[in-house]
């Protein structure tokens, strides 16, 4: 993992780059998702791919519930049909959406169980011109160069790769 800088303040990291006068892109997410809720203690491994095609874990985290007991949910990106997506080595692209955060961005899709569309407005995001490893709140990530950080929200930053950025969002513009 020597090729990752480590990261383990995600809000100052975002700061500098920022401050260094990184790329920022407004982007709206276009892409669907199947989604349903996972049960307490369920692991997800999120996975990618780097620019030579090799597997990279991104990130691997637990199902838990909120404060009022409603579990995360699991999503997995869906294709123009509705059916997950698999990277070409068979990984699905799923993800962990605390409960609150997922009813706040997507909706049911009517007439297709599980399936669901993104809600809300343009996003904001910082392009990553080196490859990170986060250390942070008892998780980690990986990301490689060409990714991005989400900071529309500066209280729930997250990092995305380059390729599931473009599987998902129309770009906008870029300052």
């Amino acid at each position: 993992m020597s090729a990752y800088k480590k990261i383990t303040d995600l809000k100052v990291y975002v700061q500098e780059l920022l401050n260094s006068g990184a790329p920022v892109c407004t982007a709206e997410k276009t892409a669907r998702i199947l989604a349903c809720p996972g049960v307490p203690g369920e692991q997800v491994i999120s996975w990618s791919v780097d620019a030579g095609g090799a597997a990279v874990k991104e990130k691997e985290a637990v199902v838990s519930t909120d404060a009022s007991g409603h579990p995360d949910w699991i999503a997995t990106k869906a294709d123009a049909s509705g059916s997950p997506v698999a990277d070409c080595h068979a990984h699905l692209n799923q993800w962990i959406i605390g409960d609150s955060t997922f009813r706040r961005k997507y909706t049911a899709i009517p007439g297709h169980p599980d399936l669901y569309k993104p809600i809300g407005g343009p996003q904001h995001f910082v392009l990553l011109s080196e490859a990170i490893h986060i250390v942070q709140w008892r998780e980690e990530w990986n990301v490689d160069a060409g990714g991005y950080i989400n900071i529309t929200d500066p209280e729930d930053l997250y990092v995305i790769s380059g390729r599931d950025f473009s599987d998902t969002y129309q770009a906008v513009s870029y300052t």
